[in-house]
């Protein structure tokens, strides 16, 4: 129960993280905005939620979970409802920010309550199974989502939003207990042989040359589920490649459960194998050929989107795995801060990554002032995908020496 309830909060995170990619065309014509301008107030989501990482693992490290997790819910439910009630882009990114802001906490909080209240030997399954929570509600955000807007229109299910975020934060504060005595002794342990610093941790962090680079190679690997998945795959499924608009849902929500079935298996495979370095590299040359097939295929096969999305969620689910092994490479008083750090790449470069994508878009179509975009406007920009995963590949052949910290 301790941490079924903030895995909970991940997957509704989750739906609130891809639930403008639903609506996107709807929204973006309500505000008469470029793909530019909204691709920003949408990524001021990932601008909040990326470097409030480095904050959550000092705040992880320094109290425990509860508080955190808490508060962090109700400030995503907010989110949503300053998102309902807009009446401009400026409000609209201004909500995506307080949702992005609440919903930092949500995955590595998890984690951590996850590696206080289980064994070490199961933190790689623990952490997958969470990350298949949140591919649930990404799923649920890519299809139930659809008829909720075409039955209530978005702004009603902002509102949902907003108040289920409400109560799962109240049901986290008195769920959730406080840290157990024992690790308090150990995090106070660690402090002594590391320093007392409140900001120790995460300067053991910053010090450590590998968890940057691990870093690096998580962020990159989830650039097609930060930008594809949950920002323009929509757009280019329906214009690009011609499938309707319940079926470019349907599509897309593939690569979320190719990356939810993908990341309990391969996290328990790490647990019990302990080659973590490899099943990364392995997952990143799949989702590198799935990336290449989707932006290659024609639209006489559209069909052929649904296993490809599929194949890169799958290849993109060992990502889960850089989470127990940042925890792996730093002393017990840090493994807050070394997952956030984590963390922190993957939704800043996703950020960016919707702000790049809706630039090119602007750049490179005659019509997007109408926002309307060809298929060759939508593959130039996402050439930052298949980029971005052989730059992990790259990186990851480079990761070689991993010792475990001491503590």
């Amino acid at each position: 129960m301790y941490w079924s309830l903030p895995a909970f909060f991940f997957l509704y995170e989750f739906m609130l993280r891809v639930s403008p990619s639903v609506a996107e065309e709807t929204i973006q014509t309500d505000f008469a905005v470029t793909a530019a301008a909204f691709g920003f107030a949408m990524g001021l989501y990932y601008y909040a939620y990326a470097p409030m990482q480095l904050l959550v693992g000092v705040l992880l490290d320094a109290v425990g979970s509860r508080r955190p997790l808490a508060v962090a819910c109700l400030t995503a439910g907010t989110g949503a409802a300053v998102f309902a009630m807009a009446g401009s882009v400026e409000v609209l990114g201004g909500g995506r920010f307080l949702a992005g802001l609440g919903s930092s906490v949500a995955y590595v909080g998890t984690i951590y309550v996850a590696s206080v209240w289980f064994p070490a030997t199961r933190i790689a399954l623990l952490a997958g199974i969470t990350a298949a929570l949140g591919m649930a509600g990404a799923i649920a955000g890519e299809t139930v989502l659809v008829w909720v807007d075409g039955a209530f229109g978005w702004r009603n299910a902002a509102w949902g939003f907003a108040i289920l975020g409400g109560l799962i934060g109240i049901g986290i504060w008195f769920v959730v207990p406080r840290r157990p005595a024992w690790l308090e002794t150990r995090v106070s342990a660690s402090r002594a042989a590391h320093g007392s610093s409140v900001f120790c941790g995460l300067w053991c962090v910053l010090r450590n040359r590998n968890t940057w680079m691990l870093s690096v190679i998580a962020g990159l690997m989830y650039l097609p589920v930060g930008v594809f998945a949950a920002m323009w795959g929509d757009r280019y499924l329906t214009e690009g490649i011609g499938l309707g608009t319940a079926q470019s849902a349907n599509a897309d929500a593939m690569m979320f459960a190719g990356f939810g079935i993908a990341a309990p298996l391969l996290g328990w495979l790490s647990d019990r194998t302990g080659r973590r370095r490899v099943m990364l590299l392995v997952g990143a040359v799949i989702g590198l050929l799935g990336t290449a097939g989707v932006l290659l295929v024609p639209a006489s096969a559209a069909w052929a989107c649904f296993p490809l999305l599929f194949v890169i969620g799958f290849g993109l689910g060992s990502i889960v795995i850089a989470f127990p092994l940042a925890m792996d490479l730093n002393p017990h008083h840090a493994r807050g801060a070394a997952i956030t750090f984590i963390n922190f790449f993957q939704m800043l470069l996703a950020g960016v990554g919707q702000w790049v994508v809706g630039l090119i878009l602007d750049g490179g179509s005659d019509h997007a002032a109408e926002g309307l975009y060809s298929r060759g406007d939508f593959q130039s920009a996402f050439l930052i995908l298949p980029g971005g995963l052989i730059l992990s590949i790259v990186l990851l052949l480079m990761l070689r020496d991993l010792p475990q910290a001491d503590d």
